[in-house]
């Protein structure tokens, strides 16, 4: 999921590029949605557009959100980390800290049958 949210007088509209497949994604695209929780102080807008990237990703994949309104735009790229990244980060650190206690059991194992 990519999340971009603009704050602007009057209301953004936000939108999502992906140069590297020559799209851009806006409101009524299947996969994306996009919420205006309302109006705040002096006409203050805020609109955050979410992103859903399904199948398979290219890790070099750059995501663009880009907001404007009559008085301008802002684009911003996104940092996109790739799922197939490090295998502590989808163990977690309870899993790291298994994996490390097996690691040292195995050690001892190993010098103990060694010893005989």
């Amino acid at each position: 999921r990519c999340v971009c949210s603009a704050t602007a007088v009057p209301e953004p509209t936000v939108t999502f590029d992906l140069p590297s497949r020559n799209v851009t994604v806006t409101e009524g695209h299947r996969d994306y949605t996009v919420t205006t929780p309302g109006q705040g102080t002096s006409g203050v807008v805020t609109v955050t557009g979410v992103l859903t990237l399904r199948g398979a990703l290219d890790p070099q994949l750059a995501v663009l959100c880009s907001a404007h309104n009559p008085h301008g735009s802002v684009r911003q790229q996104l940092r996109f980390h790739h799922p197939g990244g490090l295998v502590w980060a989808k163990v977690g650190p309870v899993g790291a800290v298994v994996a490390f206690a097996i690691v040292i059991a195995l050690v001892c194992y190993l010098s103990q049958s060694r010893r005989k």
